[in-house]
């Protein structure tokens, strides 16, 4: 079973795909390249952050009881999803197998509990009828070719809470001793779902490993989400409010980019998530077609004046943002919004004060004002930049300052 897991935890898979895991790149057989099966995942709502996961093996002793013998901890796409998720795959290939375990947290110590049966199966299979049963039962788990099957969040659950029962209920074949007292619901399981081939053309196993928490509502972004941010660094706490806010998202679905420029796509996106996403007239520019996915939020900021295209025709959405490009649009997105651009900062004290042009001088003294823009330190001088860009970083901690003290 361990090397079922190590091999689970390099395949893990995002949400959807179905690539197989850690395939030899000249196996003999044309369906190790993932052709063994088809995959769907439906969900009112969904996302497959990756995350970094603890866990603990757990192994039956001599006594025959079920006793930790490893910890480990390992990052791994998870599929989160609401309880009105199915699952279905489609076999293409006879020897097609699916094999459901199910990842406890009985103590609520956030490692999750594994148990492996060796010689006696722990866990569920899909059997040819299309059941979950107990891997324990002796019931056929060769899936027919071709067939679709389908397996709900209710499935999952149900026999989650069987999992935990068994596992919390003194003398039952699968008692965890030390964690007894649990009183955990079956949502707090990490469902990992793996599908094995076993090939007839090399006599080699292939497998595809998903792992899915189910949720009634998904939970709010947040840094944690994403494994380039440190809980140390400067933004973490911005980072966690403009994600969980729903004002600025990550890069990817596990990165967000802290370094990253801010563009002028990403501007106008965000001040149109800000006002709540409001009806917007079409946009006319060339680089920005319909199908862009700023093509709303450049339409809004466009027809609100807060922003303008750098020609008649061209937007230039993927062009980096200078801070006092960014102080003049936050400007006057605050006018549009009725709040106070009265307050006014001596820029004198900024060694590169003469570099503010002249139609940015009133923004960046209400931006430096209000706590938006700071001075950098630059060759022992304090600066003020106003030519410099912007990365997501600062920008989180813009945003934040302006929706919880600017505009509030």
């Amino acid at each position: 079973m361990l090397l079922h897991l190590k091999r689970g935890l390099t395949a893990a898979l995002i949400l959807a795909l179905t690539l197989t895991l850690g395939v030899p790149a000249l196996a003999a057989d044309p369906l190790a390249s993932g052709g063994f099966v088809k995959v769907a995942i439906s969900a009112k709502n969904s996302d497959s952050p990756t995350l970094d996961l603890d866990l603990a093996l757990y192994r039956r002793n001599s006594s025959n009881a079920f006793t930790k013998v490893e910890s480990m901890d390992y990052v791994t796409p998870v599929n989160r999803l609401t309880k009105d998720m199915t699952f279905q795959l489609t076999p293409q290939a006879q020897q097609v197998s699916l094999t459901v375990d199910y990842l406890t947290d009985l103590n609520g110590d956030g490692v999750y509990e594994l148990l492996s049966g060796q010689d006696r199966p722990v866990g569920d299979v899909l059997s040819t009828d299309g059941t979950l049963t107990s891997a324990s039962s002796g019931v056929s788990t060769q899936l027919t070719q071709g067939r679709t099957y389908s397996i709900t969040g209710n499935d999952l659950l149900s026999r989650g809470q069987a999992a935990i029962q068994d596992r919390t209920t003194a003398g039952s074949a699968s008692y965890l001793s030390d964690l007894s007292s649990s009183t955990s619901q079956a949502d707090s399981i990490l469902y990992m779902l793996t599908i094995a081939y076993q090939s007839s053309s090399d006599n080699k196993k292939y497998e595809q490993c998903y792992y899915v928490h189910l949720y009634d509502q998904l939970p709010a972004p947040s840094a944690a989400d994403f494994r380039d941010i440190s809980p140390n660094a400067w933004y973490y706490d911005s980072v966690d409010y403009v994600v969980s806010q729903g004002l600025l998202s990550g890069s990817t679905r596990s990165t967000f980019s802290p370094d990253q420029k801010l563009s002028r796509a990403m501007l106008a996106q965000t001040l149109y998530n800000i006002a709540g996403q409001p009806d917007s007239t079409i946009s006319h520019y060339d680089d920005v077609p319909q199908e862009h996915w700023s093509y709303a939020a450049v339409s809004w900021v466009t027809s609100q004046e807060l922003m303008a295209g750098t020609s008649p025709k061209q937007f230039a959405p993927d062009q980096s943002l200078t801070r006092q490009e960014m102080a003049l649009t936050l400007f006057l997105y605050a006018q549009s919004q009725k709040i106070s651009t009265s307050q006014r900062a001596d820029l004198s004290v900024y060694a590169d004060e003469d570099k503010v042009a002249d139609w940015a001088r009133t923004s960046m003294e209400w931006a430096v004002s209000e706590g938006l823009l700071a001075g950098r330190t630059v060759g022992g001088k304090t600066v003020l930049d106003p030519t410099g860009n912007v990365t997501r970083a600062e920008f989180a901690a813009v945003l934040k300052t302006l929706c919880q003290d600017v505009l509030a």
